[in-house]
């Protein structure tokens, strides 16, 4: 089942309720109503718009930007099956693989700069102690294998790359390794040729220089004289096997099994064989990326749902400590005043006409004071005085920090 709306149509849906409700509706991801909205360039309330929305406070709402001719104007959301996400990335990489023209394992060719490079620094390299020889170059595929195992590595990455090319991935060419990318996602991945050790045995000329090294040092004081070092040899013996393996980068993802990473040859079958298997298992990969990036950015947004909740609740709490604060304050204010206005008053009634300057004094300045607080009471004087303290208004929150 699936919906079609225009641009504006959805623009006008996306901002009449959160995401995440819209998203139950249509039975999708909000992770995928957020990427819809991306595509189609339709702007979308931020975090925390909802939240001052509901708190009543000023918000502004995104205009929907031109439509571009490029980008089609109808949106269409088909509800997602219920089979998990390695499922539907198997069968969507499996029909891809079947609706090839033909099987990429027939099309040999040179493969792109990237492989011919890479083949380039193979032939060129020398043997590490295991007997292998390893690319690790920015913009070359990194491999591991023997000198007589590079010819199979000729014929694989050609075959490897017509096949990912199927699934949409192509190999990068930037300041790291080369990596198979669809665009939104790399896999990571590696060839690499096993290899056996055993215990060196010294070889017949090994032996000798051991034996002419001790027989020197029979005619010296010191066993060891500087320019005459012990000879050392090495511990093991390597020995390249020809068998090769592909290993794709490890994701780790919430709740489901692990996609398969690993290929290798086996007794019947070769690596240059499972191409299409190899591409699938890569486009299988990429979506295991893509969907724990859409969980860990749900968690994220359910993490900042629960912070701005907690901050908003927190802000309330001081504003309504701080409402508070004030009230006890004018009703202090309120009882002083009264107590002013009585101290006054029996002052008057005592008064005699040989009153003192120094009272006359007193009653003029108490009546300042009473004035004074008089006006503190008016609609005006309270109005002045809740914005002198930014209180009972939009900005109660002021000094808020969390």
């Amino acid at each position: 089942m699936s919906q079609t709306f225009t641009r504006r149509e959805f623009y006008d849906l996306v901002w009449s309720k959160p995401m995440i409700h819209l998203a139950k509706e249509f039975g999708v991801s909000d992770v995928a109503l957020h990427k819809i909205c991306r595509k189609h360039n339709i702007p979308n309330p931020p975090l925390g718009w909802w939240a001052k929305k509901a708190a009543g406070k000023a918000i502004k709402q995104i205009p929907l930007p031109e439509f571009d001719s490029d980008r089609p104007d109808a949106i269409i959301i088909r509800n997602a099956p219920a089979a998990d996400w390695q499922t539907q990335a198997i069968e969507l990489a499996e029909k891809k693989a079947r609706s090839a023209s033909r099987p990429t394992a027939a099309m040999p060719k040179r493969g792109s700069v990237i492989v011919r490079n890479t083949l380039a620094a193979l032939r060129r390299g020398k043997e590490n102690e295991q007997g292998l020889i390893c690319v690790r170059d920015a913009g070359l595929v990194p491999c591991s294998v023997a000198k007589q195992s590079i010819g199979r590595i000729a014929e694989l990455l050609p075959k490897l790359e017509a096949a990912a090319e199927v699934q949409g991935f192509k190999l990068t060419h930037d300041d790291e390794p080369s990596r198979f990318s669809d665009g939104a996602q790399t896999v990571k991945f590696e060839i690499t040729e096993a290899y056996t050790r055993e215990k060196h045995e010294l070889t017949r000329k090994e032996k000798a220089e051991q034996a002419a090294w001790d027989k020197r040092s029979e005619r010296r004081a010191w066993r060891y004289v500087h320019g005459d070092p012990y000879p050392i040899f090495a511990d093991w013996d390597y020995h390249s096997t020809g068998r090769l393996s592909i290993s794709l980068e490890p994701v780790w993802y919430y709740r489901q099994p692990t996609p398969r990473r690993s290929f290798n040859d086996g007794k019947r079958q070769r690596l240059e064989d499972l191409v299409d298997k190899i591409a699938i298992g890569i486009a299988v990969v990429a979506a295991a990326k893509t969907e724990r990036d859409e969980e860990e950015e749900k968690q994220a947004r359910e993490r900042e749902k629960e912070r701005a909740a907690q901050e908003a609740a927190a802000r309330s709490r001081y504003i309504e400590d701080r409402r508070q604060a004030e009230l006890t304050s004018l009703l202090l204010a309120q009882q002083r005043t009264n107590q002013l206005e009585q101290l006054l008053s029996r002052m008057v009634g005592e008064a005699t006409p040989d009153r003192e300057a120094r009272i006359s004094v007193f009653e003029s300045w108490l009546q300042r004071q009473i004035d004074e607080k008089r006006q503190l009471f008016t609609r005006e004087g309270l109005e002045t005085h809740f914005e002198h303290l930014k209180l009972f208004g939009q900005d109660d929150d002021k000094n808020f920090n969390g």
